[in-house]
């Protein structure tokens, strides 16, 4: 990814030590390029996750992978270590800047863009919507096209998460609950047999950015 050398085993760029120089940017973005393993790992779960029929598609433009330093991904490994259920979900936002467009890897100082809000702090749930359809919490989708549908048709971005859903409520209507029930760690709507299924977690720790994907 480093355009350097080769992947190295497990670590998406070439080695430990591009990986720690990495880091000392972060909040950084790395463009993965086209016909490296990473990028077609990214590709397919997007086109494999895409759930609605009879819809077209969207093609991928370019894929970044999200590069974060050791206070920001901490958190969530403890509460992923204590809770478990580890999964991958899509998130839709929009942006205020050209984040993501070829040739700009800098995030904005634009405080109000939400692509490069989440870039720098994760996901916040104190900023989430107190009147969403469970609540105040992180919505994401393991349907790549309800979170594609958050995009503006694709003039924002995606970003491909880690979520800890620890132990799941299924709930069968909207409103069900609004907020996370003593005993579980998240709520999870399988809506229209998961062609827009709708994920929730209600801790910061619950979930990270891992990939940004743009149409």
């Amino acid at each position: 990814m480093c355009r350097s050398r080769p992947k190295h085993k497990r670590y998406h760029l070439c080695g430990k030590t591009c990986k720690e120089i990495a880091i000392k940017q972060t909040p950084l973005i790395l463009e993965v390029p086209k016909g490296h393993v990473t990028y077609d790992m990214v590709e397919k779960k997007f086109t494999s996750s895409w759930k609605f029929p009879n819809t077209r598609i969207p093609i991928i433009q370019r894929i970044y992978k999200i590069i974060e330093n050791k206070a920001f991904l901490q958190p969530y490994d403890r509460y992923k270590k204590a809770v478990g259920n580890g999964v991958f979900r899509y998130h839709g936002t929009t942006r205020k800047c050209t984040l993501g467009a070829p040739g700009n890897t800098k995030l904005c100082t634009n405080t109000t863009c939400p692509l490069c809000s989440i870039l720098k702090t994760s996901f916040k749930t104190s900023l989430a919507n107190p009147r969403g359809a469970f609540g105040a919490g992180v919505y994401s989708s393991s349907a790549s096209n309800k979170a594609y549908s958050y995009t503006s048709s694709g003039a924002g971005a995606m970003l491909l998460t880690k979520v800890v859903l620890g132990t799941v409520r299924k709930v069968i209507g909207w409103n069900e609950v609004m907020a996370c029930p003593p005993g579980f760690n998240s709520v999870v709507f399988e809506r229209q047999n998961d062609c827009l299924n709708e994920t929730i977690v209600y801790t910061d720790d619950a979930i990270r950015p891992v990939f940004l994907i743009m149409f």
